[in-house]
């Protein structure tokens, strides 16, 4: 089975790269990146679309802000056949950066475009998501620790997506520098992995380590748990 990607934050297209190095690793074009889309409203040259038209030329590019692309154009992105979406969402109201008096969350003006996700969603359908963001996401706002999470957890479950999130650190894998980074495996509830998800929940014997690092959101957050 192929997979028909759209990248949204795209950047300079880091997660085309990586999928392109996993096709060369398992010898098969299994992802294929379609759509992408790169905007910085705060920047007027646009360096970083630039790039990733240079590199991935027979791409179909989308340089608009994500919040002006129209419900049509998801639209036509599902009638293609796009059915996994990537990508790194601005990270700047959760990140380490902002000082926590000054920290924004998921109500912040880079924060909210996490909603333009669940947009895409609605009328892609994708099969799969594979998300990025700060690790300190878990914990935001430093107020009401993990409710940001919690709302994002909610927004998924009731599109008929489940979530799979690990921190993992890039010193861990050969880079030179301690990144800490969330990654979110999101699928909708009817394929086959999530069918196989839940005979392993349903017979009881999840294999050890398969989803050590998913901590199962809190009673306080019901609303949002998995079903």
């Amino acid at each position: 089975m192929s997979l028909n990607i759209f990248s949204m934050f795209d950047g300079v297209g880091g997660f085309i790269v990586g999928l392109n190095d996993a096709n060369e690793a398992i010898e098969k074009e299994m992802f294929r990146t379609t759509y992408s889309n790169q905007f910085e409203p705060s920047k007027k040259a646009q360096d970083a679309y630039e790039v990733g038209v240079y590199r991935f030329p027979k791409m179909n590019h989308i340089p608009d802000d994500i919040m002006t692309v129209s419900d049509n154009k998801f639209q036509e992105m599902h009638d293609a056949g796009v059915n996994m979406i990537v990508g790194g969402f601005p990270c700047q109201d959760y990140s380490v950066a902002r000082s926590l008096k000054d920290e924004q969350g998921i109500a912040g003006k880079k924060g909210v475009l996490f909603w333009e996700i669940i947009r895409a969603i609605n009328k892609i359908q994708p099969k799969y998501l594979i998300l990025e963001n700060v690790d300190r996401l878990l914990k935001s706002p430093s107020t009401q620790r993990g409710r940001d999470f919690a709302i994002m957890l909610g927004a998924f479950n009731k599109l008929g997506y489940s979530v799979e999130w690990r921190v993992i650190n890039a010193a861990e894998y050969g880079r030179a520098q301690r990144r800490r980074r969330v990654f979110f495996f999101v699928y909708r509830n009817d394929t086959k992995w999530a069918k196989k998800i839940d005979e392993k929940y349903e017979n009881d014997k999840l294999e050890e380590g398969l989803l050590e690092d998913v901590v199962i959101a809190s009673n306080r957050y019901d609303d949002y748990i998995f079903q």
